[in-house]
């Protein structure tokens, strides 16, 4: 990775430096950046390395998708809006979406659908649609609506890889009239005059570094791993993702990635970078240039545990079988270590992270383009930043 992209490290904060220097090494990166506030203050913007796809140097300005990491940032908006009395976390989704209370899901609570407890981590089997209609759109939305949930709602707890996203989303245009990416830009990113989006403008399609996976696959589960007993939830899990499979477009054609960049796809699908997820999750604790996302006493409640009493079924990819949820956001686990049990954010696929620990008054954001499944201890490639990060403020 080149040494020479782009540095803003405020005095005590090298060893931060030293470690994202250290991890173009081993375990070795393309084109990656850091950002760390500390107490509402930028203190680390780092850059480099090589967009391998585009065949040039790491832009500053440079945007990456950052899969999940995108749940952090609607799980951001909803704190926003339930702080403004918009929306109740503790209501049924019925309340807003009537046709949503039928076939068991009756007692379905918003906070039930942010914490992956709703019981539909997947659209229904054999709804005939493909690539971003099972993403978002009325049909897909409507089969929804209309499902019977896998387990009863409230009791256990799956990853919603992408349902968070749909179902989010029409709880939220019901109870506002605007979508989350329409309050992505309004509560958070123009407020705090970051580059976050979800639905890209096509003026800034040129900026986006793609992303590659080092793996053939993202799979984490053993070669010689027996089949799923069936019935089970990690069957039908299989029987979910076979007809479900990756949309990814061909990074080559500008046009197809255009269309998928503008697809408002809350759960998966922001376009920002390392600067503007920690500027983000900073302003989740406290005031950064004057502005603060929501008060104490949000943050606290929208990071209350809301899964550790119930069974977790079997995980879906983006980190490991401890995974915990507030609302919406990821709580400190081995898989998502943060840099202390107080901290909440989000993984995305490939090792992306961002994340605020209020311990520390720390916002931490970290993109990379090249993509590496995240392991049962998380990435080694946080896991030196982080702890760079943790030695410079403890």
């Amino acid at each position: 990775m080149q040494r020479d992209g782009g540095w803003w490290v405020e005095d005590g904060f090298g060893a931060v430096a030293d470690a994202f220097v250290a991890n173009a090494d081993d375990p070795g990166e393309d084109a990656a950046a850091v950002t760390v506030f500390h107490g509402g203050r930028k203190v680390v913007d780092l850059w480099g390395g090589t967009d391998v796809v585009r065949r040039r140097p790491m832009p500053r300005d440079g945007l990456m998708v950052v899969a999940s990491c995108s749940k952090g940032v609607t799980a951001a908006v909803l704190a926003v809006l339930v702080e403004r009395g918009l929306l109740d976390p503790d209501a049924p989704v019925g309340r807003y979406w009537p046709e949503y209370a039928v076939q068991g899901k009756e007692d379905t609570t918003v906070a039930m659908v942010a914490s992956h407890t709703a019981g539909l981590p997947y659209p229904p089997l054999g709804t005939g649609l493909r690539g971003l209609d099972l993403h978002r759109g009325p049909a897909v939305t409507a089969a929804l609506a209309a499902a019977r949930p896998l387990w009863t709602p409230g009791t256990a707890m799956a990853y919603h890889p992408v349902t968070y996203g749909t179902l989010l989303d029409e709880v939220v245009r019901r109870a506002t009239g605007r979508s989350i990416g329409q309050h992505v830009q309004e509560l958070v990113a123009r407020p705090l005059g970051v580059d976050l989006w979800m639905g890209l403008p096509a003026a800034e399609v040129d900026r986006v570094v793609p992303g590659r996976w080092e793996e053939a696959t993202a799979s984490t589960a053993p070669a010689d791993a027996p089949p799923p007993a069936p019935g089970s939830y990690a069957a039908l899990r299989e029987q979910f993702l076979a007809e479900n499979g990756p949309i990814e477009p061909d990074p080559e054609d500008r046009d197809a990635v255009a269309i998928h960049l503008a697809a408002e796809r809350p759960a998966v699908g922001a376009v920002t970078d390392a600067r503007s997820l920690a500027t983000m999750y900073a302003a989740l604790l406290g005031e950064v240039d004057g502005v603060r996302l929501v008060d104490e006493s949000t943050r606290r409640r929208v990071t209350r545990p809301r899964t550790d009493d119930v069974e977790t079924l079997v995980e879906s990819g983006t980190a490991g079988p401890d995974i915990r949820f507030g609302l919406g956001f990821q709580l400190a686990s081995p898989s998502m270590p943060g840099l202390g049990p107080a901290s909440f954010g989000h993984t995305g696929a490939g090792a992306r992270l961002g994340l605020a620990d209020p311990d520390l008054g720390v916002g931490f954001g970290y993109v990379c383009s090249r993509m590496r499944v995240i392991g049962p201890d998380g990435d080694a490639r946080w896991s030196r930043l982080l702890d760079a990060v943790r030695r410079c403020v403890g």
